[in-house]
């Protein structure tokens, strides 16, 4: 039978941790509302052999006062042989789940939820629709991989709020390549598809060259710009993908540019817009014009006139762009 008792901080075992599974915890909230009002609920503990405490519910309450100093707290204690272990973890994740719990939280759950015995199909058709994700063999065994990532990497997950379908795509690299991915994470925060954009490149890359993606990573054109805090971050981010983008696809990447040089070159007002082929797969070329009347549409083609008519003797500069891939 559990009682409720008065607990010194001391004598609770925070380095045992068979029941965590929260991650990253925001605790000014929580020692705010406790020097308001004290602790507004009591902690869940077991009591351990050695008459020290597990446990059960609580680990931030503990981290709060302690960081208050605060000596004790009010708790419900089981006696040893009270409850199970499995017991113990449903009352965690029942009292978790009343909030939004992030997604290395819910890999934790999971995790210990196998570890203690439950089946991995009753996992996925009972906790995982409670965790709010699809009930799927594949997603469980996908979230309890996340645990397998750099520390540095899981927190940039929960600070960014990256979903399962990006998180994922971190699986892929091995410890040495998530480590070096943690600086250009922080430095730009890309969003979800800039993030598989790059990882996708990035492997590509690594895998066609032979060369590592922290090798990769290291280049002096890329160092430059991530620490060039007087860019804007859009603007480093935009920088990076081009780079990135010209080692992947550098004869593409060059066609763009010649491109692009061929028509500012043209000085071509805003309302006719110039394209070349997709991927520059194809010899024809797109252009619109956007005008309100008649007279417009005179002046428009008054100047695709005088473009055309600046081509010297027989050169055929779209031919050469086609031709040039």
């Amino acid at each position: 039978m559990r009682t409720e008792e008065q607990i010194p901080l001391n004598k609770i075992d925070s380095a045992d941790t068979t029941f965590i599974i929260t991650f990253l915890p925001d605790l000014e909230p929580l020692q705010a509302s406790i020097k308001l009002v004290n602790l507004m609920e009591p902690l869940i503990l077991r009591e351990k052999a050695d008459g020290t405490y597990q446990i059960v519910c609580g680990f931030k309450r503990v981290q709060a006062l302690r960081l208050l100093a605060i000596g004790e707290a009010q708790a419900f204690v089981y006696q040893p042989g009270e409850l199970d272990d499995f017991e113990a973890l449903l009352l965690t994740i029942g009292h978790n789940i009343t909030r939004r719990l992030n997604l290395v939280e819910k890999a934790w759950a999971l995790k210990k939820l196998l570890a203690f015995g439950v089946a991995e199909r009753e996992v996925v058709d009972r906790y995982l629709p409670l965790f709010a994700l699809q009930p799927n063999v594949r997603v469980l065994r996908q979230m309890v991989d996340l645990l397998t990532m750099e520390t540095g990497l899981l927190e940039y997950l929960v600070q960014e709020e990256l979903s399962i379908s990006t998180a994922v795509c971190f699986l892929d690299l091995d410890k040495e390549d998530q480590k070096s991915m943690i600086p250009l994470l922080l430095a730009l925060r890309p969003g979800e598809n800039r993030i598989k954009e790059i990882i996708s490149f990035l492997q590509e890359i690594s895998l066609r060259d032979g060369v590592p993606i922290p090798a990769l990573l290291t280049r002096a054109d890329i160092g430059e710009f991530l620490s060039d805090l007087q860019i804007q971050r859009p603007q480093r981010l935009e920088r990076l993908r081009r780079i990135i983008k010209q080692m992947r696809f550098p004869l593409l990447t060059a066609m763009e540019e010649r491109f692009a040089a061929y028509k500012q070159s043209l000085a071509l007002p805003s309302q006719i817009s110039f394209h070349p082929p997709p991927f520059f797969e194809g010899e024809e070329f797109r252009m619109e014009m956007r005008f309100k009347d008649f007279r417009s549409f005179r002046e428009l083609v008054a100047k695709l006139h005088q473009v055309a008519g600046t081509t010297v003797g027989d050169a055929d500069p779209l031919l050469e762009l086609s031709r040039s891939r």
